[in-house]
């Protein structure tokens, strides 16, 4: 009986470590076939097979990040404001971001695409019944821009160059942060088109600006829109209850389109004028370029311009 156990228990030992040994062969190996495996912003995972060499780009908020970890691209978006980086001006245009020809895209043959998370969602599936890895990011707040470098980064094999340009732009901002007043100026940012004016929160670009400099956006925790999780109903009522020392206001739209939205929606109503940023006109339009379409590199500009509005006399010696 003792011989009997003894052979047992060694038997139980062998298949023990036979077993842990297949699990690491197999980690091992997953490891040393596939380049990279992430997360996207999404929430989707996705498999790099190999380190990619024919990316494209769905959005031009991306180029300056890849440009800042020597990336390249094959393909990219058309844009019409804000700056294309020149090694990436001659990659072939494959629309503009709202309107993506993926024939175009497909017709690259990408081994990776970098798509806008919400915007280019009804894409997905065809380039990946093309065998294309797509990766969605997010790059509206500051926190977003910076975990997209990360991101960005690692998807080029140099991780360490994305960890680098997102610590720059942390020590850009801290030193205009630092500047100013901590005196808590209450905010609200009015965005204005042709259909409508409805109220940022803080998840967007403004929002996020905003909320580094230490303002209160007086809109923050309210019910979002449905669909828009970034912005609130309009309500001169609840601006004039918490009557805030600045209104910021980003447009998207002809001037004569969204002055007449403005006028009619907001300064027709004879509480607009009660308001003390009104009174002492604190009211300040907000740039396309840096708050509409996403500044990317370029955040500590944006960030930058609203300080430099609220607090002229701190930055008038700033080049």
């Amino acid at each position: 009986m003792k011989k009997i156990f003894m052979l047992l228990l060694l038997l139980l030992q062998i298949m023990t470590l036979s077993g842990c040994g297949s699990q690491n062969t197999k980690e091992t190996t997953a490891d040393s076939n596939v380049f990279l495996t992430i997360t996207d912003d999404a929430g989707r995972k996705v498999v790099l097979k190999n380190k990619p060499e024919r990316v494209v780009s769905l959005s031009p908020s991306f180029l300056g990040m890849i440009e800042a970890v020597d990336g390249k691209v094959i393909g990219r978006a058309t844009s019409k404001v804000g700056t294309i980086p020149e090694s990436m001006k001659d990659a072939q245009e494959v629309g503009f971001t709202y309107n993506i020809d993926v024939e175009r895209v497909v017709a690259l043959k990408p081994d990776c695409v970098l798509a806008l998370k919400g915007q280019h969602d009804k894409f997905i599936s065809l380039l990946e019944s093309n065998n294309i890895p797509v990766i969605e990011i997010d790059v509206r707040t500051y926190k977003e821009v910076q975990s997209a470098l990360k991101l960005i980064g690692k998807v080029y094999g140099v991780q360490q160059k994305g960890e680098q340009a997102a610590e720059k732009l942390d020590n850009e901002i801290s030193k205009i942060s630092e500047k100013i007043p901590k005196d808590e100026k209450k905010i609200v940012i009015l965005h204005a088109s042709a259909k409508n004016v409805t109220v940022e929160l803080d998840g967007t670009i403004a929002g996020s600006a905003a909320k580094l400099l230490g303002f209160k956006n007086v809109a923050a925790g309210s019910t979002p829109l449905s669909g828009d999780p970034d912005k609130t109903p309009y309500s001169l009522e609840e601006i004039v209850k918490n009557d805030p020392d600045l209104i910021f206001i980003t447009s998207m739209g002809t001037d004569a389109a969204i002055e007449n939205r403005l006028r009619s929606d907001v300064q027709s109503n004879p509480a607009w004028n009660s308001l003390q940023a009104v009174r002492e006109n604190k009211i300040i339009f907000l740039p396309e370029q840096l708050f509409l379409i996403n500044p990317g590199l370029q955040y500590p500009k944006a960030v930058e311009y609203m300080a430099k509005t609220v607090y002229p006399e701190v930055f008038s010696n700033a080049k």
